[in-house]
């Protein structure tokens, strides 16, 4: 053996011995009699390891003394821990909440050099943002496009439809046609069947997701078996895997696309396919972007001439324009709301505001810690007398306040950890959302929770720390507590601030509630309850027959046909008058004759559709397309030229105008009303996609029962589907409401959480003021008037608080407000409700303690003096 390994080995028998105890270090010592380690190392040796054994007595010590205090003042230990752990839960459920809304689209592989094509419609008037484009601007982007690898389409089905397989049919909603390159972009997992370039290469195939997959065809394999859509059979190419929830994509099928020859014509100026792009990564994507306005000059100019007969030129002089611009694909969740979006997104607004709710009641949480640290100081502080006067330093006490602090921290740490894994169902049906917390995830968290605890404790216990262990042993020895106007200054400071949070957080609820009520109260233009709408009615070959059945039933008042809805939107149309002149632009749907009867939409002038007349080359139009399309002349009987493809093939036809209706709302209150020109289900822009019912108030159980039973009469054999109107537009909102609803329920817990921290600092005030109170009473004071001097000052704070909180809640809620086209005022009773709920909760948790002091026997107040 060479000296070097023997050295080695040696060293090894000392680690081992400084782990054990001191008689394993003399016995080490006397088998090194060879020379190598001599008696200075096993000196050295013995010191570290009575410095080791030290470190654990003191840390012994200082636990115990921390669970000691803990037990023997159970209802403060109690309150602190309960106000730490409701401080957490609400922490790691916005965390949650935030994590889940950041991570939208993210595992989605490459998806960083993924961006969808999104467009601002510029009009004479106003702009409009749509999530579709003219599907013909695919090719072209990746052709002449510099930095574009690829480029591909989605083309959704529009609504439910129903899928025939054998001799059953089921109901599906998240449908789309998708180009054959489709998963070079999106390269998604497929689990059987074709390999990725070829799922969709050929006509009439389809792609299902796993879950439809095993819906349709049980636990058999649907490779090769046919399904059957719009009369058209498609075969199972490939089954791929379900797309993550945290996805602005909602597909279970996607067919290809090369299956629709319609979508092979030149379109570079209707809206109608969501359009993504793979960019190379070493190209800027604003470079890509920059390239696109010479594209549309291009190829949408000369369609345009030809469809209204005027110069791209002269057509952007009159204020018409497009505006394409990328958007990341990550970003599309929390910074998207455009028109035709695939699904409803979230706000990157609200994800901020929650991050700041989340830190904000964490904050009041650990101030609630010092302000109860604070309050108990005059308990501690005979304990820390003896101590100093027994020799500890301040560095001592400071340890030990510090680790009470941590060792607190990370029993509410634990608690809020459980809790949460408890209240996570009833937060996910809040916020409807499906976040799950799985063993992976909690050992991920593992080391970020402990440095989140440890540093909470650290800060938390800072300052009862070092406040409490700096005051003069004799001081504390005589009982002479009073601290300086600076650490009160600090400690009102405190409760400001938790009290400000408050009014905020109960300012922003009460706003936010009264707007989602002018939105579901205010008028709409059209009478939104009572009515009943059902899907699909023009893929029924006897819908006449069903429309008149329906008409029959008991109850029902009205019943109209449209291409669309209120709520829905509208497409897109462009007019010229007959002599020429500028384009006018505007949106359109189609209604039959008892469509505007049935939503309660009354003419203003002339006359609505009428089945003793034939209007299928009729025109309605609203207030605002007046005001644009003929400014201050009468508008009935006007003609307006259109462009409309009959037969696969554009023509002009010119429509006249029978009738003005007030404007109504057609699309979200989040828009201003634009102008809108209405047409006959009979014109060849006409769709009978919706039956509209409009019912007698009470008779809805009736109505359902009769159209279930009149469908599985009269329909096709295809699933029922119906919606009522009044909850289908409330999904427009449904954003705010959830917001909403997490906003209260965590004001209320701001509310408790500050309530605790009032309390501390009551119990600490009431407790400087004993003698006080005691001479008071000798001298006659009532107890309400030593309840009104201990709350008064409370009352100040609270008035303090409401000063700082209603500017800065009025800016916040103003800012949001903005967003809505129609909206509430902003008034300064909500502000003064909110204070005032503030105070009053404030004065009531104050009270309890103020007459618990002043109920105290004087006597046993003054009694040491």
């Amino acid at each position: 053996m060479t000296a070097l390994s023997l050295i080695h080995d040696r060293l090894n028998a000392l680690w081992l011995a400084v782990t054990r105890n001191d008689e394993g270090v003399n016995q080490l010592g006397r088998t090194f009699d060879g020379g190598y380690l001599v008696g200075s190392s096993l000196e050295m040796t013995h010191n570290v390891n009575l410095s080791i054994f030290q470190i654990k007595n003191m840390l012994k010590n200082y636990l115990k003394i921390a669970l000691r205090n803990l037990l023997k003042n159970k209802v403060y230990s109690g309150i602190t821990i309960f106000g730490l752990t409701l401080g957490f839960v609400c922490c790691i459920l916005m965390m949650l909440y935030v994590k889940d809304e950041l991570s939208y689209d993210k595992f989605i592989p490459n998806h960083e050099n993924i961006y969808r094509v999104a467009l601002e419609r510029i009009y004479p008037d106003h702009r409009s943002f749509y999530a579709i484009i003219p599907d013909s601007y695919s090719e072209v982007f990746a052709e002449e496009n510099n930095g574009v690898e690829e480029s591909t389409r989605l083309f959704t089905l529009g609504g439910e439809v129903v899928i025939d397989v054998g001799n059953l049919k089921f109901e599906e909603r998240y449908g789309a046609a998708a180009d054959s390159n489709f998963f070079n972009v999106f390269d998604l997992e497929i689990l059987q069947g074709a390999v990725q370039y070829e799922a969709l290469a050929k006509p009439n195939t389809v792609v299902l997701t796993q879950t439809a997959a095993e819906r349709l065809f049980k636990s058999e394999s649907p490779i090769g078996k046919t399904i059957s859509m719009f009369d058209l059979d498609f075969e199972v190419s490939a089954v791929m895997a379900d797309l993550h929830e945290t996805s602005h994509f909602e597909l279970d099928f996607l067919f290809s696309s090369v299956s629709f020859p319609d979508l092979e014509q030149e379109n570079f100026t209707g809206f109608s396919a969501y359009t993504y792009l793979k960019i190379n990564p070493k190209v800027d994507p604003s470079l890509v972007e920059s390239q696109i306005p010479n594209l549309v000059s291009k190829f949408a100019a000369g369609q345009i001439e030809r469809e209204l007969g005027v110069s791209f030129a002269e057509y952007t002089a009159a204020g018409n324009g497009y505006r394409y611009f990328l958007q990341p694909l990550t970003s599309i969740h929390l910074h998207s709301n455009l028109q035709s979006e695939m699904r409803v997104n979230g706000n990157y607004l609200y994800v901020f505001i929650f991050i700041a709710i989340a830190l904000f009641i964490l904050a009041m949480a650990c101030i609630n810690f010092i302000n109860l640290a604070t309050a108990r100081s005059a308990d501690r502080a005979r304990e820390i007398g003896v101590r100093k006067a027994m020799g500890s330093d301040r560095s001592q006490i400071i340890k030990q306040f510090l680790l009470e602090s941590l060792f607190l921290t990370f029993i509410s740490l634990a608690l809020g950890v459980l809790l949460v894994n408890l209240a996570l169902p009833f937060f996910n049906n809040l916020a409807e959302k499906s976040i799950k917390i799985d063993t992976d995830s909690v050992v991920l968290a593992l080391p970020t929770l402990l440095v989140f605890g440890a540093l909470v404790g650290l800060l938390t216990g800072y300052y009862p720390a070092f406040h409490i262990s700096k005051i003069n042993t004799i001081r504390i020895l005589k009982g002479d507590l009073m601290v300086t106007g600076g650490n009160n200054w600090l400690r009102n400071g405190l409760v400001v601030f938790q009290f400000g949070i408050a009014i905020i957080l109960i300012t922003g609820t009460l706003i936010i509630n009264r707007q989602i009520n002018f939105i579901q109260s205010t008028s709409l233009g059209f009478q939104k309850e009572n009515v009943l709408i059902l899907e699909r009615f023009g893929d029924q070959k006897s819908r006449g027959v069903l429309r008149d059945e329906l008409e029959k039933l008991p109850g029902v008042v009205s019943v109209g046909v449209s291409s669309s809805l209120p709520g829905k939107g509208a497409i897109g149309i462009q007019f010229t008058k007959p002599g020429g002149g500028d384009v006018l632009t505007g949106k359109s749907f189609a209604g039959d004759d008892y469509f505007f009867q049935t939503m309660g939409i009354k003419p203003l002038l002339g006359r609505v559709f009428n089945e003793a007349f034939n209007d299928s080359l009729s025109l309605i139009l609203n207030e605002e397309a007046v005001k644009v399309f003929f400014g201050a002349q009468d508008p009935l009987g006007q003609k307006l030229k259109t462009s409309t493809n009959i037969n696969g093939e554009s023509r002009d036809v010119e429509l006249v105008v029978i009738g003005v209706v007030e404007d109504f709302n057609f699309e979200s209150l989040h828009t201003q009303v634009t102008p809108l020109a209405m047409v006959h289900v009979n014109n060849s822009r006409g769709r009978e996609n919706f039956l509209s019912v409009r019912f007698t108030s009470g008779q809805q159980a009736e109505v359902v029962q009769g159209l279930e039973s009149k469908w599985s009469q009269h329909s096709d054999g295809s699933p029922l589907a119906y919606f009522f109107l009044d909850d289908d537009l409330d999904q427009l909102y449904r954003s705010e409401k959830i917001s909403s609803q997490i906003l209260g329920v965590f004001s209320i817990l701001a509310i408790i959480i500050a309530c605790i921290g009032l309390f501390g600092l009551a119990t600490y005030t009431a407790f400087l003021r004993t003698k006080e109170i005691g001479v008071r009473k000798v001298l006659g004071a009532s107890v309400g008037s030593i309840v009104v001097l201990l709350s008064i000052n409370f009352a100040r704070l609270v008035g303090l608080a409401f000063l700082i909180a209603v500017p800065i809640s009025w800016y916040a809620m103003s800012t949001w407000l903005d967003s809505f086209a129609f909206k509430i005022d902003l008034d300064i009773w909500v502000f003064a409700i909110a204070g005032l709920l503030t105070l009053f909760i404030a004065l009531g948790t104050v009270s309890y303690q103020a007459i618990s002091a002043a109920i105290v026997n004087p006597v046993k107040s003054l009694k040491s003096e």
